[in-house]
This record gives structure tokens, sequence and C-alpha cells, in this order.
């Protein structure tokens, strides 16, 4: 075959909103360049204070005869994209936390699984300006739109998912913080799929991609320690046998990892000293004895804790509780017992390198991103923006995504053996219930880059508990999309758009 086609991002992240627009003002893209943030010109949400919401948009690379030809648009061919977006986490089974057996069904007293389901089917486009909804989905018989899809002018695909919408039509009450029968939500995932038709040649498959559409990211500018594309960079090492570089870049390999935690004092006052030796060893070399006071603060991810641990960085909670302690739920602090989530074995590794001196010390200051956009770089760019862990049970995705599903090259996954559905099938329902239990739990956070615990409102000093106002399950599902966003002020990182 002359011709190979490949569609980009591999997993791309379509954030829910409940701003009601779909014209193109009325939501953003998210980043496609690796360490932008984006920052919408009127801000996160519209006059109102509803949230926009962010699209995710895939784009075609083309190969002829193994020859990279750059992108593909409807200006040089024929592009028909498929999506199938669904919601199917009524109808699989309990959470009961990593590395336990399947849990019972969720809903199990409902006969008719179906009605559990939201599945509207995919849906096709073809050619610039075309629009398509998904608004055929029910739960137990009411309706749930989970979005709609675009293409824009050159024939790229615009995915935009649900409006935050969870409800209950047998109004049944919420009891737990992630498995709430008769409950629903409105995120989704599906697999993404095209034919590209260039003039007189047959059509020809591009390899798929995937579409998750999870809850909004309230601190753009904070990334998560270990990031979703960390998590599934490893699942490519460890079977893909993806290479890594046996030397780390300070620059490029120790340094995100170090700013990350610093930056997290923005998002959380509860860490304390745990993270104060960071910033003494920027820039590097450090002394040796600086170095190795970092590193001994980490935990080995080679080795699973059977008693509390020492470890105080990353200070966020581990995923594998049922493992290590037989206790399953956000409450597992409450037993006393504890244990931090480790780095992926690379980081691990690059932190191991730099603290023997083995690194390349190219430091100039701080890396500014990119200018230009890659097929790698858009999939690198959705997937720095997710958590990788901890996975309890998550926030865009489930343990699933990092240790079953399968791959067909790094971070694409084999849409043969999966279906719309199964990338959030795990997470909680709905999702603002396990969004307002994961607050700080000493002596750990959860996810403060997804839900922050303490931040600083503008023109203050102090920390504020960001969450503030919100004091129930119920309080998240009805209010959630009053939260504030925190943006980027001069040196420091502040909180915006807050309307409770």
């Amino acid at each position: 075959m002359a011709w190979t086609f490949k569609i980009f991002p591999a997993i791309g992240i379509a954030r829910i909103g409940n701003h009601l627009g779909s014209a193109p003002q009325d939501y953003y893209v998210g980043p496609e360049i690796p360490g932008t943030v984006i920052v919408p010109p009127d801000g996160y949400k519209d006059s109102s204070g509803r949230v926009l919401r962010q699209a995710a948009r895939f784009r075609i690379y083309g190969w002829e005869k193994g020859v990279f030809m750059g992108e593909i648009t409807s200006s040089v061919a024929d592009i028909t994209w498929t999506v199938e977006l669904a919601n199917t986490k009524a109808a699989f089974n309990q959470f009961t936390g990593i590395g336990e057996p399947t849990g019972p069904l969720r809903n199990a007293s409902v006969t008719d699984r179906s009605s559990l389901m939201i599945t509207p089917g995919p849906r096709t486009i073809a050619g610039p300006n075309g629009a398509a909804v998904f608004d055929t989905g029910l739960f137990m018989g009411t309706s749930v739109p989970l979005g709609e899809i675009q293409t824009d002018s050159s024939g790229r695909l615009v995915v935009l998912g649900g409006f935050g919408n969870s409800g209950s039509p047998s109004n049944a009450p919420l009891t737990s913080f992630d498995n709430n029968d008769g409950w629903h939500d409105d995120v989704s995932d599906g697999p993404v799929t095209a034919t590209v038709t260039l003039q007189g040649n047959n059509p020809i498959q591009a390899s798929g991609a995937w579409v998750i559409c999870p809850l909004p990211r309230f601190a753009p500018p904070i990334f998560h320690i270990i990031s979703l594309y960390d998590a599934l960079l490893q699942v490519a090492v460890d079977r893909l046998g993806y290479p890594v570089p046996s030397t780390p870049s300070f620059t490029n390999d120790v340094y995100p990892i170090l700013q990350r935690a610093i930056q997290y004092q923005w998002v959380t006052s509860k860490i304390g000293n745990k993270h104060a030796p960071l910033q003494a060893v920027i820039p590097p070399p450090a002394t040796t004895d600086q170095r190795n006071m970092v590193f001994q603060q980490l935990r080995d991810p080679a080795t699973t804790p059977t008693v509390d641990t020492p470890h105080l960085m990353p200070a966020i909670w581990t995923d594998y509780f049922a493992q290590v302690f037989g206790i399953r739920g956000h409450g597992s602090p409450n037993t006393g017992h504890w244990a931090n989530h480790p780095l992926t074995r690379t980081q691990y590794n690059v932190m191991k390198n730099w603290a023997a001196g083995n690194f390349i010390n190219d430091w100039v200051g701080p890396p500014a991103p990119g200018t230009n956009i890659t097929p790698d770089g858009l999939t690198r760019a959705a997937l720095e923006n997710c958590s990788g862990g901890p996975f309890f049970p998550g926030i865009e995705t489930s343990f699933f995504t990092r240790d079953v599903y399968p791959y067909v090259e790094p971070f694409r996954l084999d849409g043969t053996q999966l279906e719309a559905g199964d990338l959030t099938k795990q997470q909680a329902v709905p999702w603002q219930t396990d969004f307002f239990d994961c607050v700080f739990q000493s002596p750990l956070s959860w996810w403060p880059a997804a839900h922050p615990d303490d931040v600083f409102a503008a023109n203050s000093n102090n920390y504020v508990t960001w969450d503030r106002g919100l004091n129930s399950f119920s309080d998240m599902v009805n209010f959630w999309s009053g939260l504030g966003f925190l943006v980027q002020s001069g040196d420091s990182i502040i909180e915006t758009e807050r309307n409770l």
C-alpha cells in the first residue's frame, strides 16, 4: 500500500461544560502543543457563569511509502469521520479498588442492562463544515445528550462532550463516592475513525484514535506530577519496547518532575515542607547531597509498600489500598495506614540517574513550549493535561487504561478490542461524588491538580479552601460550575471566575 494514514491525537480529550453553545466562539480547543496552557479570550465561563466546553480537535497525517507527507486536509482528500460516544458506567461493575476482583454490578436489580447504558450510536460526517449530535441516548428512559461532532473548514474533526448533567430519574439518594445506583452523568468516551480518499485512489482507513469526554480542568496551569502521558509512556516501555534515553536531560526530563511538584504550592497548603528540597536543586547540578536528599523521598515503584512508608514525594495517595491494606474507599486514611503514589518506573529512573550525577546538564532556563503542531505532540499535549494516578477510580479514565487495555502502538489503543464507554465505565457515577470526596486527607492529597485543596484568591496572600461553600455530594452535582478556575497572574497562580 503506497499510502498510510493515522489520526492524531491518538487519545483526545473533550471536556464537558454547561454552556450550551456549539459555535466556535462557544468552546475552546484543548492544548495541541506540549507545555501550553489554553486560556480562552473571555475566560473559561460565559457571561452567566456557565463553563465552556473544551473541544478535542483531531487531524489526519499521511505517509507515502513510509515517507512522512504531513497533515492531510480536505483540500487534498475526501475525509469521512465516524465517532461513537457512550456512557456505560451504570451497567458496569462497582469500583472496589485496584487489584480487587471485579465487584458486584451497579444497579444489580435492573434486569434490562441496556436501559442503563447511554448509547446513542455512531455518527458520521464528511467534508468540511459538517455536524452531527449525540442526542438519542437514554438512561432509564430519560434523554441524556452526550455532545456533538463537527468538521472545520479544513475537514479536521472537532469533538464536543456533554454538559455536566447528572441526575436520577428515580430520585435515588447519593450514598457513596463511587457507586450510586439509579444515577447517571454525561461523561463519555469512544472510538474515532476516518477514511481518506486521495484523488484517483480508493478509500483508505486511517489508524483509529479514541476520545474521552471527562469533567472540566479547573487548574489548567498546574500539571499532574504523574500525568496520563507519563503513565501510558510506561505502558509503551513495558509492553511495546518503546525506547527512552538512558541518560536523562535535566531540562526535558528532570526539571518537569521537579517543577510540577513545586507548583503544587498553588493548589494545596497541606504539603507543608514536603517538597521544600526541590527548589534548591534548580539550577543544576546542585550538590550530590542535595540531589540525594530529594531522591531519598521517592518510593521505588518496583516495591509495593506493606507498611506505612516514610516517602513524602509526590505527596499524593496511592491507588493500591486494596492490595496493600485490604482497604476500600477514600476513607482509607482513617485507618492510620498510608502510602504515597510512586512515580512511574521511567520517571523514577530519570531521578535515580540525576541523583547519581548521570544526566545531561543542558540547563539554560525553564524550557519554553514549542510553536509547531506535530502528530506526537498532539497526543502528548492532550495526555499531559490528565491525571496518571492515583486511579481510585481516577479523574479522566481508570486503571484499565493503564493496566489492562491493549495498544497497537505507543498511546494508540486497539479499537478492535474495545467498545465505546470502556475508558470511563469504571469511573464514579456520578463524577461529582468522587470529585467532592477527593479532598486532602491527612497526610496526603488526592489530585490537587484536578481538585485543588486550597488556592489564593485575587489580591490575597492567604489560602482559602477551593470548594468552600459546597458541603455535600448533591451540592457538587448542582453547583460544580460555580467553582473557580486557576490562571497565571504574574508569578502567581490565582483563583478567578468563582460564582457560587
